[in-house]
């Protein structure tokens, strides 16, 4: 008794000796944490899509939509902090990320900055465009959409406001794991250029590790996110409706997957950013082929495996992030950058303003292809070519010292000699610290062994570092960005690397250099600020006069109605009259939802943007199909459009709701 008396004791006093040792600090969460989440689908009708640079390539529907998914994550004992998001977006313009920094600065002040912002697309290739002013109504452009542009700055902004809002203290967890059958080399030919004792330090051709950071607060996990590579190129060049591929759908499933488990928030954010994926295709049997019997199919299986692996990540996270937040951004100008004997291997050398050449026109063969004239691979200059070139889009003539400079590149647009040029020149890149983890954030399209090589510099010059992740398509674009020794076949890739042989190594320079100001704790040198775009572009209103009258039906009105009856895995259909959805253009704008009814209520199980659903509008009616489930509650159905059209009359927008038949699913 006496003995069981002592040890009870003595466990007591341990007990006490330990909480009396643990400081406040050491007991607090580490990091303040928030998410927020916004809608910021682009025109539904009637606008060019981004990617594929197909003329004839315009939005028709509407299948996934588009979202910012945001991150802040604030460093309390020095109040530092980053904002990362990610969209589902083709890419990102500079000028539209510093009008979302204007509106944060004119709502929170100047706790955000180009310093600790990160704005980033997945790169869809189904999605809207008209908000680049670079290059707008050229054919490597669309016209400018003012509507849509500001559209995108208010919800992204949103995003971030959003979660500076929520933030509560948090803790951070990070892993890292493969993803299988989730990419393939599209390049094989291009990246066995490169050094053979530097391919054998890698399994494979591709990364196929994910990098996760899961969020977690007092009150449970509030989101996630990862970076892999991988090109959202699973919806081909024949698609006219808007989606985020297969990275879109990615988020779409494991937030609805990671919420019926009860292992997310309603609110729950689960972000899959792009990495390095220049060269990386989703269609696993090349030639937008694969791995599903249609590019729908395909989107949901690539989407699907990120998916699957996020949560094996998510679920398996124990090492935390602990340790400062800090971050460094400058401008370079890619143009005329002095690139040091450390980063090439052959002496001095200088990058050279930005031009593509010919076997950008051929497009990525693995991914779709482009012109019949041009192939990947071409290295010798031919007359007719430059001289059709000249003729369809007029720019300065190439200069021998340029030609120099790029070779063994045949330049056929030498875009950045115009004035002003269709893409920018000057670039910010940066680098942020999360303890121990670097992020590399760079405005381009990066190689397999591109992204490689910056994370093997980035850690030689961050001591204490871990991990590296690339962010890849961030806070602005300017093509592809491959090796050295990838440029010299002139493949795809290759083409599209703007600023000669040594981007690769220009873009390894600087991103050193950030990171080694981080370790010193000293400020960055910067270029002067990239030409000012915003104003200086012919705006192409998206608002149009009126909706013609219809010479058959009304406005509002069912067209074909759904069956009476339906059964799993077949698609309900109906049509309605319907304007055109530009008119009064919002993101966040619902077209179509399927109701049940419950008693005397309607209750709705899905809408558009959910994956079943897609809406597509051709010839003054919109047409609305359902796929039902592979396990249909039975019951009473319908389908309502949510439309809006503008009469002629007086000019007014009218909006209306309509349902369809109901239907009967068994």
């Amino acid at each position: 008794m006496r003995s069981a008396v002592v040890a009870v004791c003595l466990m007591g006093v341990f007990a006490l000796g330990l909480a009396l040792t643990r400081s406040p600090a050491a007991a607090a969460e580490p990091f303040l944490i928030g998410r927020g989440k916004t809608d910021i689908t682009g025109p539904a009708v009637g606008v060019k899509m981004l990617g594929y640079v197909r003329p004839d390539q315009i939005t028709e529907g509407i299948h996934l939509r588009q979202w910012a998914r945001a991150f802040v994550i604030v460093d309390p004992s020095s109040n530092r902090r980053m904002a990362i998001v990610t969209t589902d977006l083709m890419s990102v313009t500079h000028s539209l990320v510093l009008s979302v920094i204007d509106k944060l600065q004119a709502e929170l002040g100047d706790a955000y900055t180009l310093e600790n912002v990160v704005i980033a697309a997945t790169h869809s290739h189904a999605v809207p465009g008209g908000y680049w002013h670079y290059g707008a109504d050229t054919p490597i452009g669309t016209p400018f959409h003012p509507e849509h542009f500001q559209a995108l700055v208010d919800q992204i902004a949103k995003a971030i406001i959003a979660s500076h809002r929520d933030l509560q203290p948090g803790r951070i967890r990070i892993a890292v794991g493969p993803v299988d059958g989730a990419g393939a080399q599209r390049s094989r030919t291009a990246y066995l250029r490169n050094p053979e004792e530097e391919r054998k330090r890698y399994p494979a051709d591709t990364d196929t590790d994910m990098t996760l950071l899961r969020f977690d607060t007092k009150a449970g996990p509030i989101g996630l996110l990862n970076w892999f590579p991988v090109h959202p190129t699973s919806m081909s060049f024949n698609n006219r409706l808007i989606s985020g591929d297969n990275k879109g759908y990615a988020g779409y499933a494991c937030e609805r997957m990671l919420e019926a488990a009860g292992l997310g928030s309603p609110n729950f954010v689960a972000a899959f950013a792009q990495s390095n994926c220049g060269d990386i295709t989703p269609n696993l049997s090349l030639n937008q082929r694969g791995p599903g019997g249609d590019e729908f199919e395909s989107t949901q299986i690539i989407g699907e495996r990120q998916a699957v692996a996020a949560r094996r990540l998510f679920e398996h996270a124990t090492e935390e992030l602990t340790g400062p937040i800090d971050s460094r951004q400058s401008y370079v100008d890619f143009s005329a950058l002095t690139v040091h004997d450390e980063f090439t291997r052959s002496g001095e050398q200088h990058t050279a303003p930005s031009a593509y050449g010919y076997s950008f026109a051929a497009g990525s063969t693995e991914d779709g292809g482009g012109l019949p004239m041009f192939r990947e691979g071409m290295l010798r200059r031919e007359p007719l070519i430059d001289t059709i070139a000249r003729n369809l889009a007029p720019l300065p003539p190439v200069t021998n010292e340029m030609r120099t400079v790029h070779s063994p590149k045949p330049i056929l647009l030498p875009i950045g000699l115009a004035q002003p040029p269709s893409l920018p020149n000057v670039l910010p890149v940066g680098v942020a610290r999360i303890g121990s983890l670097a992020i590399v954030i760079g405005p381009a399209e990066f190689t397999t062994m591109s992204g490689r090589r910056f994370r093997e510099a980035v850690k030689k010059a961050m001591p204490g570092v871990k991990h590296v992740a690339v962010a890849g398509y961030a806070n602005d674009y300017a093509g592809y960005v491959a090796t050295h020794e990838e440029y010299a076949v002139q493949h795809y890739e290759g083409a599209a690397t703007l600023f000669g042989p040594w981007t690769q190594a220009a873009y390894q320079q600087e991103f050193a250099r950030l990171a080694a100001d981080i370790a010193a704790d000293r400020p960055s040198s910067t270029h002067e600020k990239p030409l000012e775009m915003r104003g200086k572009v012919r705006p192409t209103n998206l608002e149009s006069k009126a909706d013609r009258a219809l010479e058959q039906g009304v406005y509002g009105a069912v067209a074909e109605d759904a069956k009476a009856e339906y059964h799993a895995g077949e698609h309900a259909k109906a049509s309605f009259y319907s304007g055109n959805p530009q008119n009064g253009y919002r993101p966040d704008r619902r077209f179509a939802t399927i109701e049940r009814q419950e008693k005397d209520n309607w209750r709705p199980v899905a809408a558009d943007g959910d994956w079943e659903v897609k809406i597509r509008w051709k010839a003054g009616q919109c047409m609305v199909e359902w796929t039902v489930p592979k396990d249909p509650k039975p019951g009473a159905y319908r389908i309502v459009h949510h439309g809006v059209y503008k009469t002629e009359s007086d000019n007014k927008l009218h909006e209306f709701s309509t349902p369809s038949r109901t239907f009967e699913i068994k």
